[in-house]
């Protein structure tokens, strides 16, 4: 049991240092998509959407150590916020992904974030 406990951590303190460098990735990326996009921004942002389903991954194998002892994601919510994603994507409706990220996506990593750095 220790061994699954620690590799949990270890999961946590790559969570964090990964998050260091992807939410402001992603705040870049909304600016660009609200803003003037690039010819690069939809291949910058399929490498960011890459980057959080990392971190979903990562979130799914350590909930247990993020929601203890108080729920601090909620799991059907963020359930949601992926399936909106998704459907954001399969109309490339790119103003919809930027808000989706600004509003739901962001806050979601930055609580994973806040709670990596406590626990790991």
């Amino acid at each position: 049991m220790d061994a699954i406990r620690e590799q949990k951590l270890e999961a946590l303190r790559t969570a964090e240092e990964y998050l260091e460098k992807l939410i402001p990735a992603m705040e870049e990326v909304i600016s660009e998509i609200k803003g003037e996009m690039k010819e690069d921004t939809v291949d910058f942002l399929l490498q960011i959407i890459d980057g959080f389903n990392f971190m979903i991954e990562t979130y799914n194998v350590t909930r247990d150590l993020v929601n203890d002892p108080e729920t601090l994601i909620n799991d059907d919510e963020l359930e949601k916020t992926v399936g909106e994603l998704s459907d954001g994507f399969s109309k490339k409706d790119y103003p919809a992904i930027a808000n989706e990220l600004e509003s739901d996506i962001i806050p979601f990593l930055k609580v994973f974030k806040e709670a990596a750095s406590r626990i790991a």
